[in-house]
């Protein structure tokens, strides 16, 4: 698969170690929603991160990204200012949205909000009228970096419901705390008649899957 030169056109920092990354491929890049690139500074040390949006009018592409461990590699990203150029490999398949209109149960698990953040836009851009529950988990309230924007966009789109569920209880957060499968659970014993969407830390996805599959969720309605 080629590689292609990008350009850094906006970085942010939502929190001191999670950023987003605003970047414009040098050659229209067509991808849909769910998809991941290959990210890096040489082609031999490329890493995978999600896509964060739906495909964008002006044809740049978003990107959600933790630092994990503090690497040099990561440093060095963090470092990057407008106006630098990265090399991406992709788009790359990940996951998509089904082909059905079922009431739909979205669970991301830290910067794994990315890929469900642009396939929850793929629905809305579908005008798709099914129940929309989005539960988004993650240690404390300051990794919920796009918390507000979800609340506008659920009171916005009255079919869509926003869960947010800290585990690490924080002492001014009033909402559900717990790991976030357990609450997905708790509010929807069965999920036999549901489609789910997952992603988040490995550990967390292969527990969440065997739950909901003890929950009644059947194999053609998982995503992850």
């Amino acid at each position: 698969m080629s590689v292609h030169t990008v350009t850094l056109v906006h970085k942010e920092f939502y929190n001191p170690t999670i950023i987003n990354l605003i970047l414009k491929p040098q050659q229209p890049m067509q991808y849909h929603a769910g998809q991941y690139i290959m990210l890096g500074f040489k082609e031999d040390e490329l890493k995978p991160f999600s896509i964060a949006a739906a495909p964008r009018e002006d044809g740049l592409i978003e990107c959600h990204i933790r630092d994990h461990d503090q690497s040099e590699w990561m440093q060095r990203l963090f470092a990057l200012e407008a106006g630098d150029q990265l090399i991406i490999e992709g788009p790359k398949e990940q996951m998509q949205l089904a082909d059905n209109h079922l009431p739909a149960i979205f669970v991301a698990g830290g910067t794994g909000f990315a890929p469900m953040k642009a396939l929850l836009e793929a629905l809305i851009r579908k005008q798709a009228a099914m129940p929309i529950h989005f539960y988004w988990g993650a240690r404390c309230q300051s990794d919920l970096y796009m918390h507000q924007q979800m609340i506008d966009l659920s009171q916005k789109h009255p079919n869509i419901e926003y869960i947010p569920v800290i585990s690490d209880d924080g002492d001014n957060w009033n909402g559900k705390t717990g790991l976030v499968h357990q609450q997905v659970l708790q509010d929807h014993p069965s999920l036999e008649k549901f489609q789910v969407y997952l992603c988040g830390p490995w550990p967390m996805v292969q527990t969440a899957k065997e739950a909901f599959t003890k929950a009644g969720l059947k194999a053609e309605h998982f995503v992850s």
